[in-house]
């Protein structure tokens, strides 16, 4: 059962398990191995480090051609989550990132040197919470006293202390099982869990592993992907204009998909993370676009929230101010530049 951990006793473990990710990163982007060498054609005197997840970013910005033509280079590296890309900013090895909301609390926490410079809302739930079978598990009232496996620190963890509130409960109500994202499908499927925190366009798959299980009725709430920027990097004139630059050219492509579905469920969903056609492409058709804009105040509002039901059970200092994610000028700059980039919306 998890207990509350005041947070005074708890900088300790979020600086060691920091320390820990810095060295994985400084290993992986080390000696310009792996998808951190990979640099697209640009003028190379200013060069864009770009954290990304299962190539989300570089996918539609390569596939549209909307990064073509750039001033600049991209450099892309890979990562499995946000709290791993955080600590490739806490290293000093990004300049720009993608994650889920809650990762960025984190960020904000650890003192990791970002900011959240645009964001992507879905007004349909990405995460979903699916249960073994013969759980009895339907909605998440029923989730108390179960074990409940999810990675702490991501969106996944945002998303289930969300539904929990909504039923009026919270971390201390269940028995939480922190593994990797990566884990999540076997450890249901092992029945050491009675339900798991997932992204949705995996459901499909994780019926085939764990036969009968299914996803209960959740609530509908506002979710957020968030693009980072660092603030050495912010700070930097010619980066800075880079970051504008790429934001723009980030959301022209995000239509790209929508406007080719066939082509991008076989290049993202099939080829890149290896999920079945049919189920993808109906997962894919379900969502709305959702293109980057600059931060919001809903974006804001919803931080707020969480922050609120971190800070309760220790995940997060209760005195964390949402306010130090944001960069109230580059924000001005970004929203003149979209304006004029996109009067129409």
């Amino acid at each position: 059962m998890h207990h509350r951990r005041p947070w005074a006793r708890r900088p300790s473990l979020l600086t060691a398990g920091l320390a820990v990710l810095i060295a994985v990163v400084l290993a992986a982007c080390g000696s310009g191995g792996g998808d951190g060498a990979r640099a697209a054609a640009g003028d190379q005197r200013v060069t864009l480090r770009i954290g990304d997840q299962s190539k989300t970013l570089e996918l539609p910005l390569t596939l549209s051609g909307a990064a073509r033509g750039a001033p600049y280079g991209l450099a892309y590296s890979t990562f499995a989550d946000g709290p791993h890309m955080n600590a490739a900013f806490s290293a000093g090895r990004l300049d720009v990132g993608y994650m889920g909301d809650t990762p960025v609390l984190f960020a904000n926490a650890a003192n990791a040197g970002v900011v959240a410079i645009s964001v992507a809302e879905n007004p349909v739930n990405s995460q979903t919470i699916i249960a073994r079978a013969g759980s009895g598990i339907r909605t998440p009232a029923d989730l108390r006293g179960r074990r409940v496996a999810f990675t702490l620190g991501t969106s996944l963890h945002g998303y289930l202390l969300n539904q929990l509130d909504g039923a009026g409960l919270n971390q201390d109500d269940i028995s939480p099982v922190n593994v990797p994202v990566t884990s999540l499908t076997s450890t249901l499927a092992s029945g050491k869990v009675d339900a798991i925190v997932y992204t949705r366009q995996y459901t499909a798959a994780v019926a085939r592993q764990a036969p009968g299980s299914y996803e209960i009725q959740t609530r509908p709430l506002p979710q957020y992907s968030v693009l980072l920027a660092s603030k050495s990097a912010l700070k930097n004139p010619a980066k800075r204009a880079a970051i504008q630059d790429f934001v723009l050219r980030l959301a022209r492509a995000w239509s790209w998909p929508k406007a080719n579905a066939a082509v991008w469920v076989q290049k993202y969903y099939v080829d890149q993370l290896k999920q079945d056609p049919v189920a993808s492409r109906k997962y894919f058709d379900s969502l709305p676009e959702a293109r980057y804009r600059p931060v919001s105040p809903a974006f804001v509002a919803s931080q707020r929230v969480q922050a609120r039901l971190l800070g309760s059970v220790g995940e997060l200092p209760k005195s964390l101010d949402v306010d130090d994610e944001l960069d109230p000028a580059f924000t001005g700059e970004l929203t003149a530049a979209f304006a004029k980039a996109f009067p129409a919306t």
